[in-house]
């Protein structure tokens, strides 16, 4: 990874702290034995959403820096490796909707 590891160490603890932060102010609100106002969970599951998506940033740009310097090396033709490039990118776009739903259903539970 050479000059990118720090930086992206650096946003991953940043973005993992930001999430337990909004993860652990958003508890209170939902241990009250009161009606809670439905605003809250719509909150609650966009901010699930875009911190799924803001922690799987460091791992998608590392994955695509190796990638896209594994597939330079390679003696094909130019063509080939922008073929390789556009399927690892809709690899990428699909595992990460796959994966959102499914760290969704399954960290958080079935219920609506």
């Amino acid at each position: 990874m050479g000059r990118y590891r720090i930086p992206l160490f650096i946003y991953a603890v940043l973005m993992q702290a930001a999430f337990l932060i909004a993860f652990a102010g958003f508890t209170h609100y939902f241990r009250t034995t009161e009606s809670v106002d439905r605003d809250y969970f719509d909150v609650f599951a966009n901010g699930i959403f875009v911190f799924y998506f803001l922690l799987m940033i460091p791992l998608v740009a590392a994955l695509c820096i190796h990638t896209y310097k594994g597939i330079q090396k390679l003696t094909i033709g130019k063509a080939s490796k922008i073929i390789m490039m556009i399927l690892f990118v809709l690899l990428c776009l699909v595992i990460s909707v796959f994966g959102v739903y499914a760290h969704f259903f399954f960290y958080y539970g079935f219920a609506p």
